[in-house]
């Protein structure tokens, strides 16, 4: 009898560590035989930039299965013409250069939120421009093809403006209109009156005293995963929504260190109370647990992305159509895996120039090593 109760502790005991280890077991199947991925993110874009971070510089994508080749960008257009040549897997992007991608025949499907991002009209400080209404026969630049862009038109017709005659936008890179703000101007930033940015440029820029804002727009950035990659690796799919999950609660944890990260990596002279003003918008920075965070598309965004594909693609009229490429089956999946699941604790294994040189000076002294 008693070896009969031994042997039911023992059982029992074994039951508990394979529900403990149950979370990650699909992943470290996965990992005898890593799937490739190729991931596009934009340099610029502060809030799924910094989430890339966490993908670059821990392991949370090999714990999961994955082999990720990180795709840079400086907007969404080249990201999308990336994707149309078959070149990356999945994208972090503004809704508006999905909804065009998939406007041109590009077979994705929009699987999830990945952050809240603000898109803004700023001019030079000592502009005499005021409001939108003042841009009649004024120069404004955005990127074409952009959440910018379309944000741009938008006002221009909201404030009673024809965007082909009253006003001259024209196209720019995104890092080119931030060269020109930094360049200098009071009143214009050599040929250009006003522009469309997102964070962290506008944050910067305000910050600094470079430029003033007219109007913001709280706009949604999401996750594209492209149906080869889904057919041929539903679940790498799913492991790679997550990681995400995971990517995002390792930030809200560590902000000051992976905002550190992007700092460093980018070169592009970011503060971090620049980033914290660019990334506090989103309801997942600050999470108190893992479970809190959300990449949900919730019947609000739905209804934007609707609005905005009948905007941006003229055949679509009220842009339901859009509706039938957004596909949070494998979200679903994902969150279900997260709920149930004990993580082991996420592994830096790229640590930053700055963190390897601050060692590199205390080797030899004793404790401080």
């Amino acid at each position: 009898m008693r070896s009969k109760h031994a042997l039911e502790i023992i059982c029992a005991g074994v039951f508990t560590l394979l529900v403990i280890l149950s979370g990650e077991s699909k992943a470290a199947e996965a990992l005898e035989a890593p799937v490739p991925i190729r991931i596009g993110w934009q340099i610029p874009a502060a809030g799924s930039a910094i989430i890339t971070e966490v993908l670059k510089r821990t392991d949370v994508l090999a714990r999961h299965g994955l082999d990720p080749s990180l795709v840079p960008f400086s907007y969404g257009t080249p990201e999308v013409e990336a994707a149309l040549a078959g070149k990356l897997d999945a994208f972090f992007a503004g809704d508006q250069p999905v909804i065009n991608l998939i406007a041109r025949g590009g077979k994705w499907k929009i699987v999830a939120r990945i952050n809240y991002g603000r898109m803004v009209y700023i001019v030079p400080p000592k502009s005499p421009i005021k409001k939108i209404n003042d841009l009649r026969g004024k120069t404004v630049a955005s990127p074409f093809g952009s959440t910018a862009h379309r944000e741009a038109i938008l006002e221009q017709q909201a404030a009673g403006l024809d965007p082909d005659k009253d006003v001259k936008n024209v196209d720019l890179d995104i890092l080119e209109i931030r060269r020109r703000v930094l360049a200098g101007g009071i009143e214009t930033w050599e040929d250009i009156d006003a522009a469309v940015i997102w964070d962290p440029n506008v944050s910067s820029f305000e910050l600094e005293g470079l430029a003033r804002s007219l109007t913001e727009t709280r706009t949604l950035s999401v996750v594209a995963i492209s149906d080869e990659f889904i057919a041929k690796h539903p679940e790498a799919a799913v492991q790679f929504l997550v990681a995400l999950v995971r990517a995002w609660d390792f930030f809200s944890r560590h902000p000051d260190r992976v905002m550190r990260w992007y700092i460093d990596d980018t070169q592009l002279d970011y503060k971090p109370e620049t980033l914290m003003t660019a990334v506090g918008i989103d309801p997942n920075f600050g999470a108190k647990s893992l479970h809190d965070i959300s990449l949900e598309l919730n019947a609000e965004h739905l209804a934007i992305l609707q609005k905005n594909a009948a905007w941006g693609v003229e055949a679509w009229k009220d842009g339901s159509q859009i509706r039938q490429f957004v596909d949070q089956g494998l979200l679903d999946k994902a969150m279900q895996q997260v709920a149930a699941a004990q993580f082991e604790d996420i592994r830096v294994i790229l640590p930053s120039i700055r963190a390897v040189e601050s060692g590199k000076a205390k080797e030899g002294y004793g404790l401080d090593s």
